[in-house]
């Protein structure tokens, strides 16, 4: 166990860590935006909690370029096809078989039947859409790491700048233009200038690897400052939009605008501003081990908790104690049963992506065991 913490990079563990609970906080929330009083101190609660949290999935794809692209063996094609990409293939068919059982003993065949054959273009559950557009930039991996380790800096910088200008420029400002003006048309990218790949995020797949290899870190007053004031201008833009239409919009809150892309890049870089050259204690190894499982069951573990105690979405019930304590049962029980899933050889692998064997060094249950004196 030791062994394996001390060449554990703090920072990335922090940044799994953190993005997991971030990523179960945003789908709890969704489910209160109808039940809670516009405008109102609890509206203004959750909608800064919201706006907080949106950096989760960002940060995923910006985790997995900055160490795929930063490893030797991501230029191998049979470690793509015979280690990585089962990693998220085999969980995902598991997770997604899973959603449709429950749905043919819930709502019968032909509901299990037609959900099945919309998977290859449906997720099963909507958070598991990350794993489709993960899969596309596991299979460009190889190409991007060669790509990336003949690129001097000013060449990294250009390819960033190229995909914030072209994908998270145009989108942020054609969203905010009114659905009649002629100016949507102008901020509409043609089809010969869009690098929109895989939706937009390989960028941060890219990103992700540009600011690992960043030799000077902003100062961690100027991150704090970057990413207060992102939060505080999507909370502010969506209350605007809110009071200003009617409706609750999302605009502010896109993964692809540049609030958001600003507000990941600096947690990004604050995580390793306080975590680098330091090593990860089984503490934090253990819950990032977790971390890719807790992801896969929290959408399943949403739906139980909703079923079981109908009132946690009551508007008697729907006060942000509520909301705290529906974000704490999820976890939990996320928690426990990604450990419990880990601890088992027949099944660790399809529910966690990680073999038992890694699963007894870092995150299960022998490990706990195993595990003798301080860190």
């Amino acid at each position: 166990m030791n062994q394996i913490s001390s060449t554990r990079q703090l920072h990335y563990d922090l940044l799994r860590i953190f993005a997991s609970f971030m990523v179960v906080m945003l789908h709890v929330s969704a489910f209160y935006w109808d039940k809670i009083q516009p405008q109102t101190e609890q509206w203004m609660a959750l909608n800064l909690f919201d706006s907080a949290v949106r950096s989760c999935v960002p940060l995923f794809f910006m985790l997995s370029g900055a160490l795929l692209l930063s490893q030797e063996g991501t230029a191998d094609l049979s470690a793509l096809f015979g280690r990585r990409l089962p990693k998220v293939l085999l969980p995902l068919a598991a997770w997604s078989a899973l959603v449709v059982l429950l749905t043919l003993l819930r709502a019968g065949p032909a509901a299990a039947l037609e959900q099945l054959s919309a998977l290859p273009n449906t997720p099963a559950m909507v958070p598991y859409w990350f794993l489709y557009a993960l899969i596309p930039v596991y299979l460009l991996s190889p190409f991007l790491k060669k790509m990336a380790d003949g690129l001097t800096d000013a060449h990294w910088n250009y390819l960033v700048l190229l995909w914030l200008v072209l994908t998270i420029g145009v989108n942020t400002v054609r969203d905010f233009l009114p659905l009649e003006s002629a100016w949507r048309t102008v901020f509409t990218v043609h089809w010969t200038l869009n690098v929109n790949l895989i939706g937009g995020y390989l960028g941060y797949f890219l990103l992700g690897a540009r600011l690992a290899r960043l030799r000077r870190l902003p100062s961690r007053r100027v991150l704090w400052l970057v990413s207060l004031a992102c939060i505080l201008i999507i909370a502010g833009g969506t209350w605007w939009l809110r009071r200003s239409t009617g409706a609750y919009d999302e605009s502010f809150k896109s993964y692809l605008h540049v609030f958001t892309a600003l507000l990941s890049g600096a947690v990004f870089l604050l995580a390793r501003s306080y975590g680098e050259a330091r090593r990860s204690g089984r503490l934090l190894t253990f819950c990032s081990g977790l971390s890719f499982g807790i992801y896969l069951a929290h959408p399943l573990a949403i739906s139980f908790w909703e079923r079981l105690w109908p009132g946690w979405m009551g508007s008697t019930f729907a006060g942000m104690g509520a909301h705290l304590l529906f974000f704490a049962a999820v976890l939990l029980s996320c928690f426990a049963g990604v450990l419990l899933a880990a601890s088992l050889p027949g099944v660790c692998f399809l529910l966690t992506g990680q073999s038992f064997r890694t699963a007894c060094r870092e995150c299960n249950l022998p490990s706990l065991i195993k595990t003798r004196g301080p860190n």
